[in-house]
């Protein structure tokens, strides 16, 4: 039984989230140890980086999104976008200039200003090579963001920034976490060392990273919007997804992310246990390499596609919390397409398909090819593992042999964006509720780029890029919604992927956290988040 396993040795001392109890070594404590006034959640994995233009991880941005603020927010639980730092904007006609009317009186958590020249600062600082502190790994700017131009200071309180053609997705977009404000003078003063040393606006201000093992954060007093509950907010790593139930029945933590679905069940029974789920805006799938053979071939690709047996992985190893997909976007999406061209699971036909392709020696059964596959736990991908032994099965069964990579997720992610894979599983949670997001930064060439790739297939059509450049220009979303479905059309006919299951988020509570909401995104409203007297 879960509730006789030890708990692991790893939650920060409560009474002083300044250190841990019993010196240099973590030692796990109950929640009678520590102030109720701080929320302990329990991660599968440590942040990345801490610095906004950077991650991609979910570990990484859960902790951006309290830390800083944007211009555009989006309403928790909904992908509607509202005042942040901007309390109003507008476009000009020709949808090239869009001038943001900056929140007055706001300070970073440094005590410096927030201003049109901090504005200025954080956007220019991604956008231009230039700038003194611009650094070639900022992910994000060279792909939802390239068409930006300029970033200029109109006046203290106002900002314009410019880009060079109509462009549909953009309010969405300035509502994502790589365009956070952050303080000039923090940059300046910790330079490369900044994403260690994070200083926002947010409803948190950073307080201490402790590398592996906890970040944690405190109030903003001094914050300009709904303060939070909380006086502190702690992230604390337990890798084990047994361990971290553990801890979360125990009460050394409170919260609790990425729990096997195979471990819900106990939660449902236990009186002390909350669960919070919701659909996410999500995709797992399983990219081919298209620029190597025999994936340049249209027949091995589909073969993978009949290949793979995708309601059982959804029964075994989702426990029912997703649903099989046909293509990138989940059914949840507007721009979703049911596409004519679907692959059942047929290991017949995949062999067929692959006899051809070998007689024509366009595939070798005797060769071996890689799978790579995450290690850490994701929200779209529960156990990473156990879907890439699956796969490992299904493709082995029509005679594609692969060896399987794992990787933690940073490793996997770099290996991935430079190309090293044959196959790649991985999986995208859309950051903005357009699907821009999925299609064009996932399977666009634009962003097919050896070192920064975002589309691992790296799919190169130009009939879907023409279409996707179309959809871009256009404010009209009954005309974006067909082009997206001949899109999907194009993608499914070329089987770059195979698109595996958009699956639910579930996230574990006790009993006294209330007031949790979850964004599509999968991440928390933990600034809402607030104790409930019993």
């Amino acid at each position: 039984m879960l509730r006789s396993a030890a708990l692991a040795p790893l939650l920060l001392a409560a009474c002083d989230l300044t250190g841990w109890l019993g010196g240099d070594q973590p030692v796990a404590v109950g929640r009678s140890s520590r102030d109720p006034s701080t929320l302990v959640v329990a991660r599968p994995a440590d942040a990345i980086s801490l610095d906004p233009a950077r991650p991609i991880d979910n570990e990484s941005i859960e902790v951006i999104e309290q830390v800083y603020d944007r211009l555009v927010h989006v309403r928790p639980g909904s992908t509607i976008a509202e005042p942040g730092l901007a309390t109003s904007w507008e476009v000009t006609p020709d949808g090239k200039a869009w001038t943001f009317h900056l929140r007055r009186g706001v300070h970073f958590h440094d005590g410096t200003p927030m201003n049109a020249d901090a504005v200025v600062f954080s956007l220019e600082r991604q956008r231009d090579p230039r700038h003194p502190f611009h650094r070639p790994d900022f992910q994000y700017w060279n792909s939802q963001y390239r068409n930006i131009v300029k970033v200029e200071k109109v006046d203290d309180d106002t900002v314009r920034v410019h880009i060079d053609r109509p462009y549909a997705p953009f309010e969405a977009n300035m509502a994502m976490y790589p365009v956070s404000i952050v303080s000039p003078t923090a940059v300046a003063a910790w330079g490369d060392t900044f994403a260690e040393h994070p200083v926002g606006t947010g409803p948190f201000v950073f307080e201490r990273w402790d590398k592996g093992r906890q970040i944690v954060l405190r109030r903003n007093d001094d914050y300009w919007g709904e303060k939070a509950a909380l006086e502190r907010l702690a992230f604390a790593v337990i890798g084990d997804p047994r361990q971290r139930l553990v801890a979360l029945e125990s009460g050394a933590v409170d919260m609790a992310m990425t729990i096997l679905p195979e471990e819900l069940q106990f939660v449902e029974l236990h009186p002390g246990l909350v669960p919070h789920e919701t659909p996410t805006n999500s995709v797992t799938y399983l990219a081919m390499n298209t620029r190597r053979p025999p994936f340049d071939d249209l027949r091995v690709r589909r073969a993978a596609n009949f290949a793979v047996n995708k309601e059982a992985i959804v029964k075994l190893a989702y426990q029912g919390l997703a649903i099989a997909a046909d293509g990138p976007l989940p059914p949840t999406q507007w721009g979703y397409h049911k596409v004519r061209a679907t692959y059942r699971y047929d290991p017949a036909e995949a062999r067929r398909l692959l006899a051809a392709a070998a007689t024509d020696g366009h595939f070798d059964p005797r060769k071996v090819y890689t799978l790579y596959a995450p290690s850490t736990p994701r929200p779209y991908l529960f156990d990473p593992e156990r879907v890439a032994r699956v796969l490992q099965s299904n493709l082995a069964d029509v005679g594609i042999q692969t060896q399987l990579v794992l990787r933690p997720y940073a490793e996997h992610d770099r290996a991935t964006q430079h190309g090293e894979h044959d196959f790649a599983l991985f999986g995208w949670v859309g950051d903005n509720g357009d699907p821009d997001n999925f299609l064009y930064l996932l399977l666009d060439r634009d962003n097919a780029v050896p070192g920064s790739a975002r589309n691992i297939a790296f799919y190169d059509d130009p009939e879907v890029h023409g279409l996707l450049m179309v959809a871009q220009g256009s404010d009209d979303r009954d005309d974006r919604e067909r082009l997206y479905a001949r899109v999907q059309e194009k993608i499914a006919e070329d089987a770059p992927w195979v698109p595996i299951a958009h699956s639910q988020v579930v996230i574990v509570a006790r009993e006294d956290v209330g007031s949790v909401s979850l964004y599509p995104t999968a991440h928390v409203a933990f600034a809402r988040v607030r104790r409930i007297q019993r």
